[in-house]
Order: C-alpha cells, then structure tokens, then sequence
C-alpha cells in the first residue's frame, strides 16, 4: 500500500502543480483492518464534523467497549444509550444484522460497483459511507468523494475554484490517485491528518 501511495504522491507531483502546495511527505493514509470499526466511525461522522464525530465516537466506546463487531452484537442492548440519532442506531443494527455480508469484502476486492451494490442496502449506507469504507479500510487510491464538504472547501480553496467548473479537467489529471488528492485536502481542511 505505501509503496503505491508513493508512487501516486511522485505521479501528481508532476502532473499537478498545484499539489505540492497540500501535500505533506510525512502523512500518508493508514488502513484501518476493523471493518465495523471503519463503518461506525462512518455512520458517526454522517453530516457532521470530524471534531464531533470523535467525540460520539471517544463517548460511545465507554458505555459499549470496543468497537468491533463481536462486542456490538454481544451487547446490542447497549445501542440505544449511544450518543446517535434514532436512524444511527438503526444502522448499526442494520450493519450488524448483515454482517455476514460485509465480512464477504476483503483486500483482494477491488471492484467499486461490486463493494457498493453489498453496502448499499443496509440501511444508513449511502454513497459517502461506502467511499470512507472503500478508502479507510480497503485502501482504494481511485475514489473522489464529491458528496464530501470537507473536501469540496478545500479544493475549492486550493485550485481557485469556486464553481468548479475546473473540476472535471483536475479529475483527468489526477488519473487513478483521487484518494490521494482527497486525503490531503482533508487534512489541510480539518488541519491534522485523518484517520477512521
């Protein structure tokens, strides 16, 4: 994984100058190998910001313990008290109900519509959710979340662009390293590197 994020970081360093103004050599993206972890941190960070999706998620681990799937469905009693709105929680049991599902996705798959078409239906999935899921836990370099705000502001911040009508040309030469692009712009938007 580190050897093809290098690889991208060199690829849009060449072909986007404006790049090298976000981009931070000593950050790269870590995989998180937890999917419910992945997926929880998701649910909790839907239209809100990283700063108080951390907060449910620091507050929800004391009153359920670790976040994994085992414990979640062991004390599933316990997601009624979690800091989460009502269609939240129906998510996570939704997420746990189908988790037979989600274990099915592993490293080697690859496919964006094949990942999305096994997320989706579980309730509280939309696309954002299956982008952080695709890019925090499989470690995909292609994915461009234009649903996300944060990184809306940024680029259009960054690339003087506040209509975007110079989006779809940066997308070209970005190539197959978005993930990239976008993990850097967020971290300038939030001002830390971000890790679900």
């Amino acid at each position: 994984m580190l050897n093809k994020w290098n690889y991208g970081c060199r690829f849009l360093l060449k072909k986007d100058f404006t790049f090298k103004k976000y981009y931070n050599q000593n950050h790269f993206l870590k995989i998180n190998n937890n999917k419910f972890d992945v997926l929880f941190k998701s649910i909790c960070s839907q239209q809100i910001s990283v700063t108080a999706a951390m907060s449910i998620y620091s507050k929800s681990k004391k009153i359920i313990g670790p976040i994994n799937y085992t414990n979640f469905k062991k004390n599933s009693f316990l997601i009624s008290d979690l800091p989460l709105s009502k269609n939240k929680k129906k998510s996570l049991i939704s997420i746990i109900d189908n988790y037979s599902t989600i274990r099915k996705i592993n490293f080697k798959t690859k496919d964006y519509a094949l990942i999305k078409s096994k997320l989706i239906p579980i309730f509280g999935i939309g696309k954002w959710t299956v982008d952080m899921f695709c890019i925090f836990h499989l470690g995909l370099l292609n994915i461009l979340p234009l649903g996300d705000l944060g990184f809306i502001n940024a680029y259009k911040n960054f690339y003087n662009d506040p209509n975007l009508k110079k989006l779809p040309q940066n997308i070209k030469k970005w190539g197959d390293f978005t993930t990239i692009v976008t993990w850097y712009l967020w971290s300038t938007y939030d001002g830390e590197p971000l890790y679900l």
